[in-house]
């Protein structure tokens, strides 16, 4: 393990072990990103890992069930595009 100083800090793991996976060190590209892109691929990511559990999806966002199910109405999503 590599650090700047003689004891290890909190900062130094990265993360690890966190039960808060908020991307801390995403930096936003110079040309920006589409925002709602990101945004529909990100609730079509987390329902694919949940296997369309709209409650677990919601989950791995960091949001609760109506926000999820109010996305992904937004986006059209259907239960195939989560397989």
């Amino acid at each position: 393990m590599l650090s700047d100083h003689e004891v290890l800090q909190i900062e130094d793991f990265g993360g690890l072990g966190s039960r808060d996976p908020s991307p801390r060190g995403f930096r936003l590209p110079p040309e920006g990103v589409r925002f709602e892109a990101l945004e529909q691929d990100l609730v079509r990511q987390a329902l694919e890992r949940a296997q369309g559990n709209q409650t677990r999806a919601a989950a791995l966002l960091g949001m609760n069930r109506d926000q999820i199910r109010y996305r992904i109405e937004k986006f059209g999503l259907k239960k195939h595009d989560a397989e």
